[in-house]
């Protein structure tokens, strides 16, 4: 406990740092390669009838806006919950993916795109406990202010 004590700061900012660091990493690379992204949004399933440019365009805009918000102190907080909340999505759809659909896509790019859809899946339920664990601190912490 004392470890946790002591490095409470460091290992909450490295969660901080590595969710800034991913979201902003995935929008860039949905970016560069967005054409690819969208076809990818096309080929499933679930969204069929649906403009899969305004789709992509909405995933980009919030994987910018989250690190945007961890800018300032009145945001963080909700960053957290937005970060918590992408996450969560995006692991529910793979797993819906994973089940329902011959197709299996990936625009994560880089080392990310290199993942089983196993490990995918095991990767961002990391990252969504990251986000709750920052969200529930801060919100702690607000509570204690």
């Amino acid at each position: 406990m004392i470890f946790l004590s002591k490095n409470k700061n460091i290992i909450l900012g490295t969660f901080h740092y590595l969710i800034f660091t991913l979201l902003l990493y995935s929008a860039v690379s949905k970016i560069a390669g967005y054409d690819l992204f969208v076809n990818n949004l096309d080929k499933s399933p679930f969204f069929k009838g649906i403009n899969t440019n305004l789709i992509a365009v909405g995933v980009i805009s919030l994987e910018i806006l989250i690190p945007v918000l961890f800018f300032f102190n009145k945001t963080t907080k909700v960053a957290y919950l937005l970060s918590f909340f992408l996450f969560f999505l995006f692991t529910g759809y793979i797993i819906m993916m994973f089940l329902f659909s011959p197709y299996l896509p990936c625009s994560c790019g880089g080392l990310i795109e290199k993942l089983s859809w196993k490990q995918h899946i095991y990767f961002n339920i990391v990252f969504i406990i990251f986000s709750a664990v920052l969200y529930l601190i801060e919100k702690k912490d607000e509570n204690y202010s």
